[in-house]
């Protein structure tokens, strides 16, 4: 007696990362833009290869290309996720108006700062609307929206990621947040290396990147290093150093004696995004957050 077939277990998440790896040709490649480890991409394609019970990919020490199995899977694949993500975008569209929640990612900088009071605004004008907000970081944030978890994201997103749309919202520009004593007049950046000592947010956050790449002498290894924007607020309200923000940390920064003052020569500039899933529309109600995001950014020139 002949059995018939297992049937196929294949989630959306292994078939994307099948393609996504046949795309980049490498894993390692496929594993950063995913925004999962290394290990755990590779126990997915076992798993699918376990399934149907055949080699999806060649990997040697330089390169990793499809099987002959692999390049009849792929097409399958590619028309399953098209079909997928056209149908959930017609459904979105569907029942966009009945919505009566959201549900959004913000990096900790974001959601310390403009989003609470967005959501105040929003909840002002859309009663009955519930606003669920994760504070997460930026591949946490870019894996949610991708699996279709979190409808958007809301960050300092500067590098464009597959199978993500950046709409950019606001261009703001860097500012010296100082104690409260010092004036409110501009300051140069050739400035910033006399006085106290500069307080910075993790090494690997895009805001600090930016801000390192524009002193002349970086903080020394034992710069005092701080994860959370109000423990950052609360060291300069004491007086223990000064940092260098964006200037939308201003809606915060009104709860602490700090002076926000324009940083010159030059005029630092970086954008503020919006991501969804490339391909879907935007739901009528995140376009309304999107706006009162944007009116809490009461930020100084």
């Amino acid at each position: 007696m002949i059995r018939p077939p297992s049937p196929l277990n294949l989630s959306l998440r292994q078939l994307r990362a099948f393609a996504t790896i046949a795309r980049q040709q490498s894993f390692t490649r496929a594993a950063e833009q995913l925004h999962i480890t290394q290990p755990g991409l590779s126990g997915m394609v076992r798993d699918i290869e376990a399934q149907l019970e055949c080699r999806l990919f060649e990997r040697t020490t330089r390169a990793v290309s499809l099987t002959e199995h692999g390049r009849a899977f792929l097409p399958v694949a590619m028309r399953v996720l098209a079909e997928l993500d056209t149908a959930a975008a017609s459904l979105s569209q569907l029942s966009d108006t009945g919505r009566r929640r959201l549900v959004v990612g913000a990096t900790p900088v974001i959601a310390s700062s403009i989003v609470p009071e967005a959501c105040a605004a929003f909840a002002r004008t859309h009663p009955g609307v519930q606003v669920v907000v994760h504070d997460l970081d930026r591949a946490q944030i870019q894996a949610g929206v991708q699996d279709g978890e979190l409808d958007a994201g809301f960050g300092v997103f500067l590098d464009a990621s597959s199978g993500l749309r950046r709409t950019p919202l606001h261009r703001t520009h860097l500012v010296l947040v100082a104690p409260g004593t010092e004036p409110a007049d501009s300051v140069r950046w050739s400035e910033l290396s006399s006085g106290l000592p500069l307080l910075s947010l993790p090494a690997k956050n895009p805001i600090q990147k930016l801000v390192n790449s524009q002193l002349k002498s970086p903080n020394p290894g034992e710069a005092q290093v701080f994860n959370h924007l109000h423990t950052l607020l609360a060291m300069v309200e004491a007086g223990l150093g000064r940092a260098v923000l964006p200037s939308f940390v201003v809606a915060a920064a009104t709860r602490y004696r700090v002076t926000l003052r324009p940083l010159v020569r030059p005029k630092v500039h970086l954008d503020f995004y919006e991501i969804t899933r490339a391909g879907a529309p935007r739901p009528a109600l995140l376009v309304e957050f999107g706006k009162c995001l944007l009116a809490t950014k009461r930020a100084p020139s």
